[in-house]
């Protein structure tokens, strides 16, 4: 084999393993993205609660005086950060929902986007939401995979589009 033929060689399994490496990082970021978007979902109801219940302000304590340190203060701060973050998440979910239920509803298919919340976000099983919504278990499963995509996409925006 002469040098010329070992280089293209070369240079084509190069190419294939650069090629190979893309996809697999795009498939990687994919599975992230709808992990992130099932994970805030499952969670949404706690974040919901944290944010109405969390104490963020010294006024909210029912002591008459409270003596704070600075370390107090940093970390009350914190907290407020934290709760004004969870409170842009919840809003931002809802706005996500609020779409593709309206999505679901043009498309003349609410039950989809009503199992999808008894399973995401009220913690049904698969096997109670199909025979609720007079389905199969792997349809329920499809159902709440195509709906997690269309809200990864509003939740994520450009990075959500990969889903489709």
């Amino acid at each position: 084999m002469n040098q010329q033929t070992a280089d293209e060689l070369i240079e084509k399994a190069v190419k294939s393993a650069i090629k190979e490496y893309s996809k697999e990082q795009k498939m990687e970021k994919k599975r992230k993205a709808l992990h992130n978007t099932k994970l805030l979902l499952k969670n949404y109801r706690k974040i919901q609660k944290s944010i109405e219940e969390g104490v963020s302000e010294v006024m909210q304590l029912e002591k008459e005086y409270i003596v704070l340190n600075e370390s107090d203060e940093l970390y009350i701060e914190s907290i407020k950060r934290s709760k004004l973050r969870s409170l842009i998440v919840v809003t931002h979910i809802d706005k996500a929902l609020a779409l593709a239920q309206e999505e679901c509803k043009r498309k003349g298919i609410p039950e989809k986007y009503d199992a999808f919340i008894s399973c995401m976000l009220d913690g049904m099983t698969y096997d109670d939401a199909a025979q609720k919504y007079l389905s199969s278990k792997p349809s329920i499963s499809r159902w709440i995979n195509d709906i997690t995509k269309e809200v990864s996409i509003q939740l994520f925006g450009v990075e959500g589009m990969d889903l489709i």
